[in-house]
């Protein structure tokens, strides 16, 4: 199992999960994928984008592969 990550640095996220299971979260970006890859492998999800809760802009893209 990969984990294919692009990123930039945002404090407050909004995370959804294959389309259709949705997270708020805070913290750094290496807090923030962690908590994601965590809920991947827990839930089996095989994709996640993480967007800044207060303009949308995707800062993150998390592919299972």
């Amino acid at each position: 199992m990969a984990f294919n990550i692009q990123h930039t640095y945002s404090a407050h996220v909004n995370i959804t999960f294959d389309d259709d299971f949705n997270v708020r979260t805070c913290g750094n970006m290496d807090e923030i994928q962690e908590a994601a890859m965590i809920d991947m492998v827990r839930h089996e999800f095989t994709h996640a984008d993480v967007c800044d809760a207060e303009t949308g802009e995707v800062l993150m893209i998390i592919d299972r592969t």
